[in-house]
């Protein structure tokens, strides 16, 4: 599995290289300039795009025809998937670290060390780069290049007849569900106490991303390349 993960790196170093300035220069317009942007919409930001890079090197494999060269070596279908998983989480995760080291301590920044070294935007970074990978890597393994196109329309265009849905039906049936969900975690919280919710918390995640893993392998197995 480290043989695989060196390989993904060193072929995709210009790639994490130039993403990586890009992303520096976007979080930093919005530390410096988005003074009113809470620590937590700061975090959610930064998970999101870190936690696409991984994603954007299996399609990139993909597109050159890199894949099947990476199946046709003695190493399991399985070994890959989990060689994925585990670069495509430390990446995100030195991502999101890095993120809030920059928000924290660029100068001129509207960030301070503790706004967001606080639990709230932590668990937020943790929550955006788990779902994120968690939707994105199944479909990326099975379909490259497709798969983010297929995720990003299929989501666009399911939140597209919920919106016609909810203006045609006049149903406020969004915000019910939404009160319900919130109203429930809430219970949650003061049934259990604020240490064991967040690790309830921190277990959802790593399930999600365990079931993620689970789908991953299955589709990339009856993969034809």
């Amino acid at each position: 599995m480290r043989r695989v993960m060196e390989k993904d790196l060193i072929l995709n170093r210009n790639v994490i290289l130039i993403n990586g300035a890009i992303f520096a220069a976007c979080l930093s317009f919005f530390a410096i300039w988005e003074a009113d942007l809470p620590p937590r919409v700061y975090a959610g930001f930064s998970a999101f795009m870190v936690a696409f890079l991984p994603a954007v090197m299996v399609t990139r494999e993909d597109k050159f025809k890199a894949m099947i060269l990476g199946c046709s070596l003695p190493v399991e279908r399985k070994t890959i998937v989990r060689a994925r998983f585990v670069l495509s989480v430390g990446m995100a995760l030195v991502g999101v670290l890095g993120a809030f080291l920059l928000g924290a301590f660029l100068p001129s920044s509207s960030f301070r060390a503790g706004d967001l070294f606080a639990w709230g935007p932590l668990m937020t970074g943790l929550a955006g780069i788990t779902l994120v990978l968690s939707l994105l890597l199944p479909f990326t393994l099975r379909y490259g290049m497709k798969g983010i196109l297929i995720f990003l329309v299929s989501a666009q265009i399911l939140g597209a007849i919920l919106l016609v849905i909810m203006q045609v039906t006049q149903s406020s049936a969004d915000k019910v569900l939404m009160g319900k969900i919130l109203g429930a975690l809430a219970w949650i919280h003061s049934l259990v106490g604020h240490t064991a919710f967040n690790a309830l918390l921190v277990i959802f995640l790593l399930a999600t991303l365990g079931v993620s893993y689970l789908v991953s392998v299955r589709v990339f197995e009856r993969r034809e390349l």
